[in-house]
């Protein structure tokens, strides 16, 4: 079962995420880190899911092109306040469409955890495309916290570690969950990006680079 078809079936009660007690500081936080960097700009954001972040960001942007895979979970995020400066497209984050326009931001949050760690740069490549030189890359994502984070079910030739999500309805998915170092990271996002930062908070790292000019 795929990764798609695990977030479409999750997608009416993916946002009981954000309702767990333990992570409240560090949504504060981290709301606080993305309306600080997306005031008045122009955004295209991956990975949008039910547009929880959309939603944060929506008041403070100039205009985002918000995309998912699923339609499912853009349905969801259609029934939020998000404003006409917001637009909703269905896409595959490995084969964006060519928008009209440039974008001054690219953000994807908590998706990068699940981009296996052969297609990393792949994505990246293909990503920082479809944004103007020097445009801000948003990320965060949760680190792997011992008797805290889903037990790591396998590990694959490529090192991509797996865990087995249960939905409510009883559904079984093993999807890919990595947590990348800070040196990955960093590794990582340089070879396209310079102004690279890392931070972390107590569950969620945060990354903010600029597309190399």
């Amino acid at each position: 079962m795929s990764m798609e078809a695990y977030y479409r079936e999750r997608a009416t009660v993916y946002d009981e995420f954000y309702q767990v007690g333990r992570r409240r500081d560090d949504l504060v936080a981290l709301r606080s880190w993305l309306l600080e960097r997306v005031q008045d700009e122009t955004i295209l954001e991956v990975a949008a899911g039910t547009g929880y972040w959309t939603e944060v960001a929506a008041p403070v942007a100039k205009a985002i092109t918000a995309t998912d895979y699923n339609p499912e979970t853009l349905a969801i995020a259609a029934q939020r306040r998000l404003g006409s400066h917001v637009t909703l497209t269905v896409a595959d984050a490995y084969r964006l469409p060519e928008f009209p326009g440039t974008f001054d931001v690219g953000m994807a949050m908590l998706w990068w955890s699940h981009v296996q760690k052969q297609r990393c740069r792949e994505f990246l490549n293909h990503f920082t495309s479809r944004l103007a030189r020097g445009a801000l890359v948003l990320m965060f994502d949760q680190f792997y916290i011992e008797n805290l984070s889903n037990p790591i079910s396998r590990k694959d030739e490529w090192d991509n570690l797996y865990t087995v999500r249960t939905l409510p309805n009883g559904a079984n998915y093993e999807i890919v969950k990595n947590y990348p170092t800070d040196k990955e990271l960093i590794d990582t996002f340089s070879d396209v990006c310079e102004d690279v930062v890392v931070t972390r908070l107590r569950e969620f790292w945060t990354l903010s680079a600029r597309v190399r000019r």
